[in-house]
């Protein structure tokens, strides 16, 4: 049994769990005899993550809170059932701290924690703190946050902790021949996030429509058979740069999360615009390091890769959360000037009328996307994973 084994709760997304990851990926650096036990829901999204990245993890019965009475039971039942499997995996293993990146799954692991006396870390990644984070600040022995809150008044501010994988590490022209695109061409990378963004996906199969945006993108004329190639896009046809100067060379890469591939990629094959069309990426370094531009929500992790990777990027909130978190969140980036934000209508045809004319002053103006990426390189906050690293070697 290790002596420097560390949990690390966090689940139910993407943007729960990969911080976690990032930390621990730092923490082996410094220590290459750490060891790491996660906990993560039930949730598909989170066993897809743990089997990609081949994690040692527990899933807890815990779920969102949410006041219909007929949800409070089984929430409490969840919550304890989840507080004792801590408990025992606690006494099993013997670790030295826990690390814990808030939500649903955090909050009965981090109680758990503290009865039997293990250091915790809070780590909150949102600008506007949940219910869950702020119920568990107060068993935290140590609390960090991406942003600074009035909520969480003990907490040190930190950049986000990112996994290298999410960092650009190639050329560009390289990092698109990895990922079967043209390597001459512009890219527009839409990333609709772990578990997809309908809203999103919709918007882009209403604009893909539109012929002011297929002159935008430099519409293809490609047989249907053939465009719909990106089903296996390891068989892609190699696209001729041969649109005009106003829109030359533009590509879509878009990543629509797990439910809407098909219908996505057929609208861009029916549109002749060419694009790879994926759920998902495990290798978001490539991705970033593609873009020419970027469309995508306003998760803590969106916002922290963005910025790292200063990729010009128009935001689109989730339109659905009541503290509306996702636009407090990409404040700071937009103060910068290397950022735009939409309201997400919720509508596929008002969402794509806004975004025709803001897409269209990035996708035509060179030196306005080579500001933005400037004010993005010279704003950049540092990497909050080895800050949270150094607290657990001192705990």
């Amino acid at each position: 049994m290790s002596t420097r084994t560390i949990i690390f709760a966090g689940g139910g997304s993407g943007g729960h769990i990969f911080p976690n990851l990032a930390i621990f990926e730092k923490l082996r650096e410094l220590r290459p005899d750490s060891v790491a036990h996660f906990l993560l829901s039930k949730r598909e999204i989170d066993a897809d993550i743990a089997s990609k990245n081949d994690l040692s993890y527990a899933a807890l019965p815990a779920s969102p809170l949410r006041m219909r009475p007929r949800d409070l039971l089984d929430f409490y039942r969840n919550y304890k059932a989840s507080e004792a499997q801590v408990t025992a995996l606690i006494k099993g293993i013997q670790p030295r701290a826990m690390v814990a990146t808030g939500g649903f799954v955090s909050a009965p692991a981090v109680k758990a924690a503290r009865k039997l006396g293990l250091p915790v870390a809070l780590v909150n990644l949102d600008a506007v703190p949940g219910k869950a984070n702020k119920f568990t600040a107060k068993d935290a022995t140590e609390i960090f946050s991406v942003y600074q809150t009035g909520d969480l008044p003990r907490a040190r501010q930190i950049g986000l902790p990112l996994r290298a994988s999410a960092k650009a590490q190639l050329p560009q022209a390289l990092a698109r021949e990895q990922l079967h695109l043209d390597p001459d061409m512009k890219t527009l990378l839409v990333f609709a996030g772990s578990q997809g963004g309908r809203t999103l996906n919709e918007m882009m199969i209403e604009f893909a429509s539109r012929t002011n945006t297929r002159n935008l993108l430099g519409q293809k004329n490609i047989p249907t058979t053939q465009a719909h190639h990106n089903a296996e896009p390891r068989n892609w046809n190699r696209i001729e740069n041969d649109q005009n100067e106003a829109s030359s060379g533009w590509q879509v890469l878009h990543l629509t999360g797990p439910d809407d591939r098909d219908r996505v990629a057929e609208a861009y094959a029916q549109a002749g615009i060419p694009a790879r069309v994926e759920s998902f990426c495990n290798q978001m370094h490539l991705c970033w390091a593609a873009a020419t531009l970027g469309i995508c929500r306003a998760g803590a992790g969106s916002v922290a890769e963005v910025w790292t990777n200063h990729v010009p990027t128009i935001f689109l909130p989730y339109p659905f959360h009541k503290d509306n978190h996702q636009f407090a969140n990409v404040e700071p980036l937009v103060a910068t000037g290397g950022a735009m934000v939409l309201k997400d209508q919720a509508d596929a045809i008002a969402n794509a009328s806004q975004l025709v004319g803001a897409i269209k002053s990035l996708m035509t103006n060179a030196a306005q996307r080579e500001r933005m990426r400037n004010c993005l390189a010279d704003t950049q906050p540092d990497d909050g994973a080895a800050t949270v690293a150094q607290w657990i070697l001192t705990v």
